[in-house]
């Protein structure tokens, strides 16, 4: 009985240390908001429920995609076990009414019910670490490992100029490939690296009636094709120091200004909508394509280095193989 007693108090202990710890990923959420919330405004008091962090509320999120009217934001801490349906219905009778968004920790397996008030975007522990991920690897935050193994983990903090420096996109082509298919399997080739951008866009769509949408994108200029593409799931490989850079002429460079030209071209979309016409016969449904246009104006837009991985061919005269088009370029 007291060898029992001793290890439930142990385990309480237990407990207790884990709650008291401060939760690095609280702090690089709060950090995170504060760059992809539109008007973040932190809890007037320490507003929660037992497994639920309050940690704002945003006029509207980028990444839930459409603009809501307020979103109040949580957080639940991790945990043993999964959340289940009752703790979301017993969290949901202390929330107020309105669109909620839940950064779990904790698997989720149960529905919220009975509170028909309430809307609710819950991401579980997978959304929420690649969420995180992505928002390193762009720059919105930027991980410190501490001085010491043994000291709490030091705070996430936003950088977007440093995350990508020194490091490279993944080439597209195999260069072994490549040279096989046009017989030229006897040059001899380097590994080098050509300076490119990366840009990063935040900023809304508006529709053909006033509507908005947010969205962020990421966007690669290449200089050597000249091309500027809008990219997704960036694989960055780590820093190659010993390669040779390249960089283009200064005057392949798109200025901010013409970047913002070019981007609401780039992100202008159309998409398909329907009206109503009355006519004698009776009313008649068309099929037309609604254009959405990118708010310049009022996009946040910076860019960070980046690197694409090419070769230079030792032809008699040497040039560049482009390690994502495959084309040749002068050296």
């Amino acid at each position: 009985m007291t060898s029992n007693r001793i290890l439930r108090v142990k385990f309480l202990g237990f407990l207790q240390s884990q709650v008291c710890l401060p939760n690095p990923v609280d702090e690089a959420l709060r950090d995170l908001l504060a760059v992809r919330a539109v008007n973040l405004r932190p809890p007037d008091s320490q507003t929660g429920t037992h497994g639920f962090s309050f940690l704002g509320v945003a006029d509207s999120v980028i990444d839930l995609g459409t603009r809501q009217d307020s979103v109040f934001i949580w957080h639940a801490s991790p945990g043993f076990l999964p959340i289940t349906g009752r703790e979301l219905t017993r969290w949901g009778l202390d929330a107020p009414n309105g669109f909620h968004w839940i950064l779990s920790e904790r698997p989720v397996e149960g529905d919220l019910v009975g509170l028909e008030s309430l809307e609710v975007v819950i991401w579980g522990p997978a959304e929420v670490s690649q969420w995180l991920g992505e928002a390193i690897l762009m720059g919105d935050l930027m991980a410190k490992a501490p001085s010491t193994g043994k000291t709490e983990p030091e705070k996430l903090e936003r950088s977007f100029n440093d995350t990508y420096s020194n490091k490279s996109l993944s080439p597209l082509i195999d260069i072994s490939t490549w040279m096989s298919q046009r017989g030229m399997q006897g040059l001899g080739f380097s590994p080098i690296l050509l300076e490119a951008r990366l840009w990063r866009v935040l900023g809304e769509l508006k529709g053909p009636n006033g509507e908005f949408e947010s969205g962020h994108w990421t966007l690669l200029e290449d200089p050597w094709s000249p091309n500027l593409s809008v990219v997704s799931g960036v694989e960055a490989l780590p820093q190659s120091t010993e390669l040779r850079r390249l960089d283009p002429p200064k005057t392949s460079w798109l200025s901010e200004e013409r970047f913002s030209e070019e981007v609401g071209k780039l992100l202008e979309v159309r998409r398909k909508g329907s009206f109503e016409e009355s006519e004698l016969s009776g009313s008649v449904r068309s099929i037309l394509l609604q254009r959405w246009t990118f708010e310049k104006d009022r996009a946040s837009i910076s860019h960070t280095p980046i690197q694409i991985p090419g070769w230079i061919v030792h032809f008699e005269t040497e040039k560049i193989l482009h390690g994502r088009n495959g084309r040749l370029y002068d050296f």
